[in-house]
């Protein structure tokens, strides 16, 4: 018998041991979770990029436009000084503004702008014409007749108490003219009689300029400040 042979036995014994010592090869798979931060790093990406993109797309929306450095009065005249220039998104509104690039100097101003405020095309015009032209009126008004914090820009109603003789009844006083615009207030000065008189300067429609001037001379004067929330009003809808 095989197994009375010490060979055979021997070589029955190596075959044994060399099927043992030589396994079948396996091939090694890739984790599943480097698959998952793969496509995850793919997305974040992405969202960097899609996200620049919108934001530096956003930043060329904003356009330059002109901007009122300080009050500007109907009636007066630009200079280079009154204007400088300002970024906004106006979402369409482009045409409302006048945007920057040749300064609008020499164009009469025909309605009023706030400081700080963008300036309207329909706020500017090339020259004065019809009733939209505007004269500068200085009216004489003595203390405690006129606002203490009256200044550039201010909208005023102008009043106008007659005159009466000593003893008689002070008539009341009339309405002469309505948001009027101040363009400019002096100091004090004293009169011959020694009453003490500012004087400021208000821009008034020209037709509406003999009005002014004959209240002045029939009595006494006062200017009304119109209040600040209907000031903006009037000047977002004209």
């Amino acid at each position: 018998m095989n197994s009375d042979n010490p060979a055979s036995a021997s070589t029955a014994k190596g075959a044994a041991v060399t099927e043992l010592a030589a396994p079948r090869a396996t091939r090694l798979a890739t984790p599943r979770w480097l698959d998952t931060r793969l496509v995850l790093g793919v997305l974040l990406v992405l969202f960097a990029v899609v996200a620049g993109a919108r934001v530096f797309a956003a930043a060329d929306h904003y356009s330059r436009v002109y901007v009122a450095r300080h009050d500007l009065v109907p009636g007066e005249r630009l200079t280079a000084g009154d204007v400088g220039v300002g970024r906004v998104r106006l979402n369409g509104e482009g045409s409302l503004y006048i945007a920057a690039g040749r300064p609008p100097v020499g164009y009469v101003v025909t309605r009023y702008v706030g400081a700080h405020e963008f300036v309207p095309v329909g706020a500017l015009a090339a020259t004065p014409s019809g009733d939209a032209a505007t004269r500068l009126v200085s009216v004489p008004v003595t203390p405690g007749h006129l606002p203490p914090s009256l200044a550039r820009g201010t909208l005023v109603d102008i009043y106008m108490t007659p005159k009466t003789g000593a003893g008689v009844m002070a008539a009341a006083p009339t309405l002469v003219l309505s948001n009027v615009p101040v363009d400019m207030r002096e100091g004090g000065s004293r009169t011959f009689g020694g009453e003490a008189t500012l004087v400021v300067v208000v821009s008034v429609p020209a037709d509406r300029v003999a009005d002014v001037v004959h209240a002045v001379e029939s009595g006494t004067i006062d200017l009304v400040a119109v209040p600040a929330a209907a000031a903006a009003s009037l000047r977002g809808s004209s």
